[in-house]
């Protein structure tokens, strides 16, 4: 069939026509959110982050609540009825040690720091210097049987010269030969073997170990500063004024003993 030239030309130019007028199909990016879209999304995010953040610190206020209400209260006064003491019984500002007697830096204290302590407060009569036990098992395993040997000195009235003895020569306590060192400081052996061979002066150590747990002392040497009530002076209880933990330096110890003098 033949199609004339000019209207051949002419159909092409009217399908131009009508491809250009139909609607095109065409991949488009997606519309940019609006900035009111941004601000309140970030808004959004800021009001999770901090729910979070709150949540969190309540965790942890409720874990340090609970810590807190575990936590042992102290005790106003501590008894020193019966326990060994230097110095003027009628003292009113006491010391009380908590030690062990395998302890090195209870010896370091014993060596350095109490013979200060004893020549200016101790023997001047201005304190009293009370000794409770506090054998740290664990760590010292002869400690526990020292410490009942020296309260079976005590029953023969030398419980500070085993007491001393101990202290001068720690490393020889690991061996438990407690009689040896009896009899060296002059003990009647016989009757201080007794007394270790029957365990009577165990309760007298823990009742130590149990008066430091309730005090929160878990360390040796520890002290505590006290003060007698001046209204019943025998009744064998301090007011506890504040608590040193460790060997210090003789400085330390002659500030919190100074101040409690000057509070008198």
């Amino acid at each position: 069939m033949f199609i004339p030239r000019t209207l051949l030309r002419i159909s092409i130019g009217a399908a131009l026509v009508i491809a250009s007028l139909s609607p095109q199909v065409t991949a488009q990016a997606p519309a940019k959110p609006q900035p009111d879209e941004d601000l309140r999304r970030e808004i959004r995010e800021l009001k999770q982050g901090q729910e979070a953040i709150q949540k969190e610190l309540q965790e942890i206020k409720n874990l340090l609540r609970d810590r807190e209400a575990a936590k042992p209260v102290r005790p106003e006064t501590i008894s020193i009825a019966s326990r060994p003491f230097r110095g003027t019984n009628g003292a009113r500002i006491v010391m009380v040690e908590f030690s062990d007697y395998q302890c090195p830096f209870c010896g370091r204290f014993y060596r350095e720091t109490l013979p200060l302590l004893d020549k200016e407060y101790i023997q001047a009569g201005k304190i009293k210097y009370v000794f409770n036990n506090l054998p740290l098992d664990d760590l010292h395993p002869a400690a526990f049987k020292a410490a009942e040997a020296a309260e079976c000195a005590g029953e023969q009235g030398r419980f500070w010269d085993l007491h001393g003895r101990f202290f001068g020569n720690q490393n020889l306590i690991a061996n438990g030969d407690m009689s040896s060192h009896a009899k060296a400081v002059g003990l009647d052996v016989a009757q201080f073997d007794k007394c270790v061979q029957s365990g009577k002066t165990e309760a007298a150590v823990r009742a130590g170990v149990q008066q430091a747990t309730s005090l929160g002392i878990q360390s040796t040497p520890s002290f505590v500063i006290g003060l007698v009530n001046d209204k019943n002076p025998n009744d064998g209880n301090v007011k506890i004024l504040g608590v040193i933990n460790g060997a210090y330096p003789y400085p330390v110890f002659k500030q919190a003993i100074d101040k409690a003098l000057a509070s008198l």
